[in-house]
């Protein structure tokens, strides 16, 4: 038998459970358009610098994908949803100036 543990509060999980799966991955710009862009039959460019691409080492320097995967109970889930990057409760926390 399974058991799982809320990645949040580190309580065992009876019953109901909920997975967030998170990607992370950079993001990129697209590139800008030209007028030599638009010209019809670019296939065997496209082709070209795909092939390029695959040999260059610039492929293999950009950041990779990161995947993530947590498991929450109810009570975790609820707050989750409701704040997913704690924005909010930044915002509450007021700490005293010395």
């Amino acid at each position: 038998m399974l058991h799982f543990t809320c990645d949040s509060c580190g309580e065992q999980i009876a019953e109901d459970r909920f997975v967030v799966r998170l990607e992370v991955y950079p993001a990129q710009r697209p590139a800008e358009l030209t007028a030599d862009d638009l010209q019809p039959d670019h296939l065997q460019a496209l082709a070209e610098e795909l092939n390029a691409l695959e040999e260059s080492e610039e492929a293999q320097e950009l950041p990779q994908t990161r995947l993530f995967r947590y498991d929450l109970c109810p009570r975790c889930h609820a707050r989750y949803v409701q704040d997913p990057l704690r924005v909010a409760t930044k915002k509450r926390l007021n700490f005293s100036e010395n």
